[in-house]
């Protein structure tokens, strides 16, 4: 229940409100399409108004929720590194058509955004990888998928705007600085974000909106000559960190109140029972894997990992 009103909500409040800003016609801060903009930013397929609001959202909601049981404590796995890897391929597909598909047109700006967003994702999976391995020994696959995942995040942004070598750097600085967020920064701070929806969604669409406001090139896309006369390679990254400002300010004060009056009110965590014995047994009376002892609550199965497990 918490979670659909707070999505709905926050929705309304913070999501709605940044994409009229960046992508509305009279949007305050579209640089490509309003020419009274305040601010003159540029946000090709959601780097502010999708990674940065959801990203330090997420960072203002680590303490109001708190640490999930164990958590410094005790050793918590990924669910499933086969899913993890299947997902992150679902995500790097449907990701074209977040990037490229925001171009509303089958024509160079989409094949270069297309492109882009390749490259960027792979460079941020190779230098997670790369980075694993000589500071822990080895690379692991759920760190190259979160690589992979940063690298989009952070050209999201600037897709449609940068050259391919752009992209190339853009995925360089993704993985560098999402790595050290997740590894290292979450580490000293002491927050609990199960998905490193800050480390990565935050730190790479921050990244990625101050770097489409250096690397933007007229040469990708015509429409930031047309409309941003003077700005594109002198101080379009100026616009950049104002509307970053605004964004971030609005997605965590916003994201504070929210959380905090629904904290009040219907409540925002589980007792601690239903979140040692699982939500889906207690919200919806049902579970996808069966494990521990209720296990052997149907003893009797034919299946002879179902017995040996059982001791029967």
């Amino acid at each position: 229940t918490a979670i659909l009103v707070f999505s709905a909500v926050w929705m309304l409040v913070v999501y709605f409100p940044l994409a009229h800003m960046i992508w509305g016609a009279d949007g305050l801060m579209n640089g490509l399409g309003n020419p009274h903009a305040q601010i003159k930013a540029i946000d090709f397929a959601g780097g502010m108004v999708v990674h940065m609001s959801s990203g330090w959202s997420a960072l203002m909601l680590c303490p109001i929720l708190g640490k999930r049981l164990g958590y410094g404590r005790d050793q918590i796995l990924p669910h499933s590194m086969v899913l993890c890897v299947v997902g992150t391929g679902m995500l790097w597909v449907g990701w074209f058509g977040f990037n490229a598909g925001s171009a509303l047109a089958a024509d160079q700006v989409s094949s270069n955004a297309f492109v882009s967003t390749t490259f960027a994702a792979v460079v941020g999976l190779c230098v997670w990888g790369l980075l694993e391995r000589f500071l822990r020994g080895k690379p692991s696959v759920l760190g190259m998928c979160s690589g992979a995942v940063a690298g989009l995040a952070t050209i999201t942004p600037a897709s449609g705007f940068v050259t391919v070598n752009g992209a190339v750097l853009i995925g360089l600085f993704a993985g560098v600085t999402t790595y050290f967020a997740c590894s290292k920064l979450k580490m000293k701070l002491g927050y609990d974000d199960s998905l490193d929806t800050f480390g990565v969604h935050a730190i790479g669409g921050t990244t990625g909106t101050l770097l489409a406001g250096i690397l933007a090139t007229t040469d990708t896309n015509p429409n930031l000559a047309t409309n941003l006369k003077g700005l594109v390679g002198n101080t379009l990254w100026l616009h950049q960190l104002a509307a970053m400002a605004v964004t971030l300010v609005l997605s965590v004060v916003a994201t504070g109140i929210i959380a905090v009056i629904l904290k009040a009110t219907i409540g925002l965590r589980i007792t601690a029972e239903v979140e040692h014995q699982g939500l889906d047994i207690n919200e919806h009376g049902e579970e996808g894997y069966v494990l521990g002892e209720r296990a052997c609550e149907g003893r009797g199965s034919t299946a002879p990992h179902h017995r040996a497990r059982c001791g029967e």
